[in-house]
């Protein structure tokens, strides 16, 4: 679980046009980035898959987050992590146990989508993959490669776009050890009511867990 926390080509006839697309892709990102901003709160139900190219395995989780003024709380593989950008809190379901750690960049840009989005201009370089049309839906693939991959688990982060709706349809992040991590959206919530005690940790919520403080 702190691996996946850590980490939540195309060929064109003609140089100019490469642009032009690399343009659009970036005007599209814009648009959501824009519409992501404006949402007071998130609720997103998805499915994870780990890839492990070395070994052709390929394992689904399903899993739940919900965001809210710079605070996110994340359910997937038997743990629930609670985080304020800066703490985490993970929540150990069989262990019974809290684990506190401090938050990284890595864990940031996987775990909060607003994260990703405000940053991908400074961080990122921005590649125009292709349009596509699955599960009913019209999708832009977007590559996003890091100006500086030195300190980072991934070598890109694949971005799938809704055009229609303009939200954030799938994510992979390609990791440098040949593991990949793809997050695909099927419920997406705009500005939910999410009381406080749902979203952020206290120590009510799991009264006898054992809280282990990892900083």
């Amino acid at each position: 679980m702190k691996r996946i926390i850590t980490l939540f080509s195309f060929v064109f006839i003609v140089f100019v046009g490469f642009c032009q697309n690399d343009a659009a892709a970036t005007a599209l990102l814009d648009e959501v980035s824009a519409k992501t901003d404006r949402y007071a709160s998130l609720k997103i139900e998805f499915n994870m898959y780990i890839e492990n190219l070395q070994h052709a395995k390929r394992d689904e989780y399903k899993g739940s987050a919900a965001y809210k003024s710079g605070v996110y709380k994340l359910d997937i593989m038997g743990q629930i992590v609670f985080s304020n950008g800066k703490t985490n809190w993970t929540y150990l379901k069989d262990a019974e146990e809290v684990n506190i750690t401090d938050n990284a960049e890595n864990e940031e840009v996987m775990m909060d989508p607003q994260s990703l989005l405000k940053d991908y201009k400074t961080n990122f370089k921005v590649r125009y993959i292709a349009d596509k049309f699955e599960k009913n839906r019209a999708l832009v693939e977007i590559d996003l490669i890091p100006k500086t991959i030195e300190n980072k688990k991934y070598s890109k982060i694949t971005v799938k776009i809704d055009k229609t709706k303009k939200q954030i349809y799938s994510v992979r992040y390609i990791g440098k050890d040949g593991v990949s991590y793809l997050i695909e959206i099927f419920k997406f919530l705009e500005n939910p009511a999410i009381p406080d005690v749902e979203i952020k940790y206290s120590k009510a919520l799991f009264p006898d867990a054992e809280v282990i403080d990892m900083r």
